[in-house]
């Protein structure tokens, strides 16, 4: 007959690497089943041109309205109210998205007068004479370069649930 001894060692080591190693082993069992399933969906078949020279390459352009909604800007529809600003100056400044963090330092995408939007930090001029001078929650703030107080406010427009 099998008997058990009870021993004075009441380790729990044993156990807990059985543990962790057991959900390993399913955590393993899982990634490799889900990239199964994803490797049998067909991918969508993209043409590609062919150039006969590669010097001629053109560069990929940036949809701008991508990258836009990426960093929280609304619609393009939806852009056209409330987000521009005409400042004393000749400038249209559009604000298309903030990445800020609760210390200030972040950035913002611009578009100045009409043109494709740039991201921009705080201190980097956006503009001749103005710069970028913070950014905030759905915010950022604009000052001429020699004042050191923002005289523009850009505020995203609140989000539609």
């Amino acid at each position: 007959m099998l008997q058990l001894k009870q021993g004075n060692s009441k380790s729990f080591w044993p156990a807990l690497c059985a543990l962790g190693l057991g959900a390993v082993a399913a955590y393993s069992a899982v990634a490799w089943f889900l990239q199964i399933q994803s490797i049998s969906v067909a991918p969508t078949a993209v043409q590609v041109a062919a150039q006969t020279n590669p010097s001629q390459r053109s560069p990929q352009a940036i949809q701008s309205g991508h990258v836009a909604a990426a960093l929280g800007a609304p619609l393009a529809t939806e852009m056209q109210s409330g987000t521009s600003v005409t400042a004393s100056s000749d400038h249209q400044w559009t604000l298309l998205g903030v990445v800020a963090g609760a210390s200030g330092q972040g950035s913002a995408l611009l578009s100045v007068d009409g043109q494709p939007p740039k991201p921009f930090k705080p201190g980097q001029v956006v503009a001749p004479g103005w710069v970028l001078h913070s950014v905030g929650h759905r915010l950022a703030r604009l000052a001429p370069e020699q004042q050191s107080t923002p005289t523009i406010t850009l505020e995203l427009p609140k989000a539609e649930n």
